[in-house]
């Protein structure tokens, strides 16, 4: 960033990291490939800079990810671990969640913890909860948050970001063996099952898949790792909004949105406590998968109900567009 580029939040986030030594990163449950990426990143930039870094998680980094972290480790959650890791740091920066609640069994600490507190996030459904509060909407994570630039959100920003790192030694053939050649062959089995039981509900415009805790437990795989799932239903005809209600553990429910283009579903998730972008968003809610749909899905058919058929003039008299591909993977899950 130029000089005459940064922002006052910029400069601020700056200040904040100058002033400190010892930091503590994490990011949003079931992280992602932009939040494992971010973590990262940030931390890495940090240490150039000679400071003591630690990252720890309420969730296991994906299967997906695992190599980024070889020489940047990150730490999963325990109680214990967590009163001294939050003891040791002077500040707590979050990354990829404005949401409190987003960072799943960290929250509680802060209330025992005199910590500072930065955001740096992407997400448009929650303002921040820091002292600093870095957050662009406009800003995409490049690979998995772009769905390897097929996304609205590929803007000519985060091709020249892409460029950039390509003139810097990165492999993008090896970036996507990593992260999309590597699955073990139950996550793919996962998918199929799941795929397989899909629900067309709403006259096609909607399609909910639904996870089992049997499922996830016979296959090895954790909340995380369905990651891309809700994605494939998109592609069918007529299809507008994708619900994945995923339990994870008894009790325990996923539930990522996502929407072809014509409606903005984060305001159903940021009033259960979830959010991410207009059209990718999640939440996590207590209770089992019936409980989850009898919240969810009547919420998905106001919204189709008030949607103008593909081609009908708006309220301004122009054509309603057809949906298109739009922002897909950076969600808050």
């Amino acid at each position: 960033m130029t000089p005459d580029a940064a922002t006052p939040e910029h400069v601020q986030l700056h200040e904040f990291i100058a002033r400190r030594q010892r930091f503590l990163l994490t990011t949003h449950v079931n992280p992602d490939g932009d939040a494992i990426g971010s973590e990262v990143a940030f931390a890495r930039w940090l240490r150039a800079m000679g400071k003591d870094v630690r990252i720890l998680n309420d969730s296991p980094t994906p299967y997906a990810f695992r190599w980024l972290t070889a020489e940047t480790p990150t730490e999963q959650y325990d109680e214990a671990l967590a009163e001294q890791r939050f003891s040791e740091a002077e500040a707590l920066v979050v990354l990829d969640t404005g949401n409190r609640q987003r960072i799943g069994r960290l929250s509680a600490h802060l209330d025992r913890h005199a910590i500072a507190i930065a955001i740096v996030d992407h997400h448009v459904s929650h303002e921040g909860f820091g002292q600093v509060n870095v957050i662009e909407p406009e800003s995409a994570a490049l690979s998995t948050d772009t769905g390897n630039f097929r996304y609205s959100n590929t803007d000519a920003s985060a091709h020249r970001m892409a460029a950039e790192l390509v003139e810097r030694g990165v492999d993008p053939a090896e970036i996507h063996v990593r992260i999309h050649q590597s699955a073990p062959a139950g996550r793919l089995r996962f998918f199929g099952e799941v795929l397989a039981s899909l629900q067309m509900l709403e006259g096609g415009q909607l399609v909910v898949l639904e996870a089992t805790p049997e499922q996830f437990t016979r296959h090895g795989l954790v909340g995380a790792d369905t990651e891309g799932l809700v994605d494939m239903p998109r592609a069918i005809e007529g299809v507008e909004v994708v619900a994945l209600i995923s339990e994870v553990d008894p009790g325990k429910v996923k539930v990522s949105l996502r929407s072809t283009g014509r409606l903005d579903i984060d305001k159903i998730c940021s009033r259960l406590g979830g959010g991410g972008h207009p059209h990718a968003a999640g939440v996590q809610i207590r209770g089992d998968r019936e409980n989850a749909k009898a919240k969810i899905l009547p919420e998905i058919s106001k919204l189709l109900a008030a949607l103008p058929p593909e081609g009908a003039p708006d309220a301004k008299g122009a054509p309603t567009p057809a949906a298109a591909p739009v922002l897909g993977a950076g969600e808050m899950e």
